[in-house]
């Protein structure tokens, strides 16, 4: 159902754009991000990626750009195939139905891309301040590469099928990908206990604070009631027969 509400709301831009209404209303919207992008598939106009080479697919900004296309040119499909499917003859109901499948596309799509775009604008939003150094603002810029970047391989077909992402810079993902894991590796730890989780609210031997996981593993173990005794409670009722190979324990196959 929230796909369905989602692109409710952002098949009315589509339609207001298309018509040349006026966007005044969509300014305080966070879809209002779509707009330059929906203008130009709706006037038929050509946008492709501005990389040039594997390391400035990594920008933020590109990245960025190439979301908001995706997301703009899955909403115009759901809107095309509406329009087509009313135009030939389907009530409003089956033609919703029938684009169930491309809404869900859609609305994904558009949630990726205001996840990736809030996450910079909060980034350099806090640039500078008393909350983030310099050396926070690197790993959280590096952390936000790697989200666009992991979900542009996910999705790679997505970004290629209007030819927005040529099949050159689409070779430029995976790889970016795994440099992007390189360097964000050292800062994994910390950025898990930037969450400040304490091991009470955790309840897990994983994950611990200390990173003595092996040990407490054990410690866990033996204080399981199941380990009590030896063999454990369900030995003697279940597996015991099976392993004897007492009646039941088996049955004959037949070709």
């Amino acid at each position: 159902m929230l796909p369905q509400q989602v692109l409710k709301v952002l098949l009315k831009l589509v339609q207001a754009v298309q018509s040349g209404e006026s966007l005044d209303a969509y300014k305080p919207c966070d879809s209002y991000g779509l707009v330059p992008s929906l203008q130009a598939i709706l006037s038929g106009k050509s946008e492709q990626c501005t990389a040039i080479d594997q390391k400035s697919l990594c920008d933020l900004d590109t990245l960025l750009l190439a979301f908001r296309r995706r997301a703009a040119r899955l909403l115009v499909v759901v809107a095309q195939q509406l329009e087509h499917d009313i135009a030939g003859g389907k009530s409003m109901q089956q033609a919703w139905n029938d684009a169930l499948v491309a809404m869900a596309k859609g609305s994904r799509a558009y949630s990726l891309f205001l996840v990736l775009q809030d996450f910079v604008e909060g980034i350099r939003a806090e640039q500078g301040s008393s909350l983030l150094g310099p050396n926070e603002v690197d790993v959280l810029v590096d952390l936000a590469r790697l989200f666009g970047l992991y979900w542009m391989e996910k999705d790679l077909g997505e970004f290629l099928e209007d030819g927005y992402l040529a099949s050159s810079q689409s070779k430029w993902v995976a790889p970016n990908v795994l440099l992007a894991l390189d360097k964000l590796r050292p800062n994994a730890v910390a950025l898990v206990d930037a969450r400040d989780i304490s091991d009470f609210r955790l309840k897990s031997v994983l994950g611990r604070f200390d990173g003595e996981v092996y040990p407490h593993i054990m410690s866990a173990a033996e204080r399981d009631p199941l380990n009590a005794v030896d063999p454990g409670p369900a030995y003697d009722p279940a597996l015991k027969t099976l392993i004897s190979g007492g009646a039941g324990a088996y049955t004959a196959s037949r070709l």
